[in-house]
């Protein structure tokens, strides 16, 4: 006789490889934010944001801070990469400069 399973809470969830660190609430900090669909606590409102966007169905007012979220996402990830393409040009050049007068010094 076939026996009846559950499914396992958040079964529809992905498997997170690494803890988040915006979901992981230290013991005896205050989250900042409750997801109101699954009650997963949140260190910030941003994150909950995100959170209740990608793995809920937002209502139209969720939906927008969705967007808005997701959008500060993208304005910091550009940002990073603005960041390190100019690291990388300034290493460069620092590096060609000092290859010259090294190789100047020789002379």
């Amino acid at each position: 006789m076939p026996t009846e399973t559950t499914a396992p809470p958040h079964a529809d969830r992905a498997p997170a490889l690494y803890p988040s660190r915006d979901t992981a609430v230290p013991d005896g900090e205050e989250p900042a934010a409750t997801c109101p669909h699954c009650e997963c606590p949140f260190r910030s409102e941003h994150a909950r944001d995100l959170h209740v966007g990608e793995r809920h169905d937002p209502a139209p007012g969720e939906r927008e801070r969705y967007e808005a979220a997701l959008e500060a996402e993208r304005d910091d990830l550009w940002l990073f990469h603005a960041k390190a393409v100019v690291a990388l040009g300034v290493t460069y050049a620092a590096t060609v400069i000092l290859y010259m007068v090294v190789l100047g010094s020789f002379f």
